[in-house]
């Protein structure tokens, strides 16, 4: 998928006929929220000695009351350290391809995987 924004307006326009029908009959309704909730993507890798504690703590959030109202955190596990010996069953080259995206269109020097403090 080179651009899913593409595929979201086509899914969205193909549905509009739908949508509409559907709302004229009272049957299906949407509303925005009042505040815009952040993203969070966390790049990791199991092979990545660092990376773990990063999961368990974004897998935390929910205990610490930042439920999906607050934030939607993502993690996309990565191939590129697969390379050292510990194949991670998560990675997908689809997942490093995303990482190098958000560099490039970022003008980043380098994709991170994070280091746990």
């Amino acid at each position: 998928m080179k651009n899913p924004l593409i595929y979201i307006v086509l899914s969205c326009s193909l549905l509009s006929p739908v949508a509409t029908a559907l709302s004229n009959n009272n049957l299906c309704s949407a509303q925005s929220t009042d505040h815009i909730v952040p993203l969070i993507e966390l790049y990791t890798s199991e092979g990545c000695s660092s990376c773990p504690p990063a999961d368990q703590r974004l897998s935390g959030l929910a205990d610490q009351g930042f439920t999906g109202a607050k934030v939607i955190p993502l993690a996309f596990h990565v191939d590129y350290w697969d390379y050292i010996g510990w194949k991670d069953r998560f990675a997908s080259p689809k997942f490093t391809a995303r990482q190098r995206q958000i560099v490039e269109a970022g003008r980043a020097k380098f994709a991170y995987t994070p280091k746990y403090y």
